[in-house]
C-alpha cells in the first residue's frame, strides 16, 4: 500500500535482492569507486563487486532471491545523511503559518514585507483568543533597505507587525530560531501573562520600548512561548502524522538517518513512542541538550553506542551563541549593518571581564562534559569569538582528558581561520558547516552583515586540507532538508539571492562532488558514531540506500548550480524496505 507521495504506509518484510546494472557506489571506506552488484538479505548488505561474484553468493546462500536492474544513468548510493537537524520543533511546527523565504528547496522569487504579510492574513485562524504563530521569518533575505545612502537589513520590529496586523497577537519565529518577533499586542498580552517578564520591567511600555518586538535567544524566548504554551500544545495533538510527514518528505530526498542537534528527555520519549507504533522511515539518533552546569553534572559516564538502537544519544550539545544572518552570533568586531556596535549574543554570562575573554563558566561547564563525564560534545558557534571560545574550552578541557579519543564537533563553524583549522585537527575537533550560510545568505553575508569578513564563511576545502573530517548539515527547519542541495552549494558556492551574477563565495573553498558526496554520507556517519552500521554499503551494513535519476559525481563545478538539488530521488530504501518511490 501507497500513500498518495508515494511513501509506504504498511511495515514490510526486508528484500532478499540482488541489485545490479546503472552506477552502484558503496562508498566503501569513503571512496567512491564503482561495483557492478550489491547483495542484500535480512536488512543488510550481504556481497558488493562484480556480477559473477555477487549472483554466485547470493545463490550459494540465498537461494530464491529477487533481481533488480539498474538503467542507464541510475545511481545507487548509500543513504543520504542529515547530520544536524532538529526533528520534534520542526515536526510540532506544521501548522504555524510558513512565513520563510523557501519553495521547497529554493528561494522564492519575491519576499518581502508585502508578501508575508498577505501569507499571514490569508491563513488567520478564526478562533478566539488564538495566537498568531508563523514560523521561518527571515528578514536577511527580503531586500535591502536603503539608509542614509547605505544597504542595512529590513528591521523588523512590533511597529512593522502592526503594519500587517495589530488586531489579533501575533509571534513570528525566526528562520534561525534565534529570535521571536511579536506585534504590540502580543508584547502586551506577554506582559499581562508571564510574571518573569514582570519581574523585569515595571510596565508594558517598559517592555515593549525595551525589546521593540525583538526577543532574542532562550532568555527573552521562553516567557513570551511559555504564555501560549497551551495553544502549540493544541496545535501539536497530531505530532505523530507531522512526524510521518516529515520522515517522508526526507526519504523524498534521499535521507535515511536524521541526527537531532538537540534531543531533550521529552523529545527523545516522544520519537522513541513514535518508533514503536510507526514504520521506522529513518534511523534516529541526536545530542542531549546541556543548558547549564546542573545539566552537566547530572550525566552519567558515556558509553558510545555499540549497535544501533533507534533514537540513541551520541553526543551532549550546548549553544554558546545566536546566528549570524540573525544578527546574534558572537563576534570580535560588530556587525557592518544596524543596529550600530552589536556584536551579538554569548549565552553565558561575562559580568566583570573582556568581552574577548572566555566565560570562566562556559569554560567550567565543557570540562565537565568532555574531561570529567568523558562526553563527545557538539558546541553551537557562529561568530568568529564565539568559534574562539569553542576551540579555548576545547584545548583546556582536552587537556585534562585521558579516555578514549572523542568525536567532539563545532556546529556551524561558520566564521574561521585556517590556523583554527589546524588547532582542530589537533584537537579531534571536526566542524559541520551550514553550507546554507554560503548558498542561501552569502550574499547578504557579502554585502551587508559582514563585507569582506564573509570570505572566512565555512571553510571547507581549507578543512580537508587541513585533514579534518567535515559534514554539511540543514539545521532544518533553519534551511531545508536535502543533502544533494547541499553537495551542490558546497561544488559550486554561488550566492542564490544574488540571481543576475551567480557570484561565487570564495572560490578556493569549493569542494569537488567526490568530497560532497563523503560529507554527506561516509565522514557524516563518522560524526554521528554510526558508521558501523550506515554512511556505506560494507557486508554487514543495514541495506540503507538511495536510488538517484543520475550520477551526481557526473555534474561538475560548472554544470551543478540549480541540478544537483534536483536530480530525482527515485527510490529510498531503509533496512531492506523500500520506503519511498517517485
Amino acid at each position: 500500500m501507497k500513500s498518495e507521495a508515494g511513501q509506504k504506509t504498511t511495515s514490510q518484510q526486508p528484500q532478499t535482492l540482488m541489485i545490479s546494472g546503472g552506477t552502484i557506489l558503496p562508498m566503501t571506506g569513503g571512496l567512491t569507486d564503482p561495483v557492478d552488484a550489491i547483495g542484500i538479505a535480512g536488512g543488510k548488505v550481504v556481497v558488493t563487486g562484480d556480477s559473477n561474484t555477487v549472483s554466485t553468493y547470493m545463490t550459494q546462500n540465498y537461494p530464491g532471491y529477487q533481481t533488480k536492474q539498474l538503467t542507464g544513468t541510475q545511481t545507487l548510493l548509500p543513504g543520504l545523511i542529515e547530520p544536524h537537524v532538529h526533528i520534534v520543533p520542526t515536526a510540532i511546527m506544521t501548522d504555524w503559518i510558513d512565513v520563510s523565504p523557501f519553495n521547497g528547496q529554493d528561494l522564492l522569487s519575491t519576499y518581502n514585507l508585502t508578501t508575508v504579510g498577505t501569507t499571514i492574513n490569508n491563513n488567520l485562524p478564526r478562533i478566539t483568543g488564538y495566537v498568531i504563530l508563523g514560523r521561518g521569518l527571515d528578514p536577511s533575505l527580503m531586500p535591502f533597505v536603503q539608509v542614509n545612502g547605505v544597504n542595512e537589513l529590513q528591521t523588523i520590529d512590533n511597529s512593522v507587525l502592526d503594519n500587517i496586523n495589530s488586531k489579533k497577537s501575533m509571534m513570528l519565529l525566526s528562520a534561525s530560531m534565534h529570535t521571536l518577533y511579536l506585534n504590540t499586542k502580543a508584547l502586551n498580552y506577554v506582559y499581562n501573562n508571564s510574571s518573569a517578564v514582570r519581574a523585569i520591567y515595571a510596565s508594558a511600555s517598559d517592555y515593549i520600548q525595551a525589546t521593540q518586538g525583538q526577543l532574542q535567544e532562550e532568555a527573552e524566548m521562553t516567557p513570551a512561548l511559555t504564555v501560549i504554551k497551551a495553544q502549540i500544545t493544541a496545535m501539536s495533538t497530531n505530532v505523530y502524522s507531522y512526524l510521518t510527514s516529515l520522515f517522508q518528505l526526507a526519504n523524498s530526498r534521499g535521507v535515511t538517518f536524521m541526527y537531532d542537534a538537540a534531543l531533550s528527555a521529552n523529545f527523545e520519549g516522544l520519537l522513541s513512542k513514535y518508533l514503536k507504533i510507526n514504520q521506522a522511515l529513518v534511523r534516529i539518533g541526536g545530542a542531549l541538550l546541556c543548558s547549564d552546569q546542573n545539566d552537566a553534572n547530572g550525566l552519567g559516564n558515556y558509553t558510545p553506542p555499540a549497535e544501533y538502537q533507534p533514537v540513541y544519544y551520541g553526543h551532549v550539545k550546548l549553544v554558546s551563541d545566536g546566528s549570524n544572518q540573525g544578527l546574534t552570533g558572537y563576534q570580535s568586531t560588530a556587525y557592518l549593518c544596524d543596529p550600530p556596535d552589536n556584536t551579538g549574543i554569548f549565552n553565558f554570562p561575562q559580568v566583570g571581564i573582556p568581552p574577548s575573554t572566555i566565560p570562566p563558566d562556559y569554560e567550567t561547564l565543557i570540562t565537565t562534559v568532555v574531561a570529567d563525564k568523558g562526553w563527545p560534545l557538539m558546541v553551537h558557534a557562529n561568530g568568529d569569538l564565539a568559534v574562539t571560545f569553542a576551540i579555548e574550552a576545547y584545548q583546556n578541557a582536552l587537556s585534562n582528558y585521558n579516555g578514549p579519543v572523542l568525536r567532539n564537533r563545532i556546529e556551524h563553524c561558520s566564521l574561521i581561520t585556517i590556523d583554527q583549522l589546524a588547532t582542530m585537527q589537533q584537537m579531534g575537533v571536526s566542524p559541520s558547516f551550514l553550507i546554507g550560510h554560503v548558498g542561501y545568505w552569502g550574499y547578504a553575508f557579502s554585502q551587508v552583515i559582514f563585507g569582506q569578513k564573509a570570505q572566512m564563511l565555512d571553510l571547507c576545502n581549507s578543512a580537508l586540507a587541513a585533514g579534518l573530517r567535515i559534514t554539511l548539515h540543514s539545521d532544518n527547519e533553519v534551511s531545508p532538508l536535502g543533502p544533494l542541495r547541499m553537495m551542490e552549494q558546497s561544488i559550486t558556492r554561488i550566492m542564490e539571492e544574488d540571481t543576475t551574477n551567480n557570484e561565487v563565495l570564495n572560490v578556493a573553498e569549493c569542494l569537488t562532488p567526490e568530497q560532497a558526496l563523503v560529507a554527506v554520507t561516509y565522514d557524516a556517519a563518522w560524526q554521528c558514531y554510526a558508521d558501523q552500521w550506515v554512511g556505506s554499503l560494507n557486508p554487514g551494513y543495514y541495506a540503507d540506500f538511495v536510488i538517484l535519476g543520475k550520477d551526481p559525481l557526473t555534474l561538475t563545478s560548472q554544470s551543478t548550480y540549480m541540478q544537483m538539488r534536483n536530480i530525482q530521488v527515485l527510490e529510498t530504501w531503509l533496512g531492506g524496505v523500500q520506503v519511498y518511490t517517485a
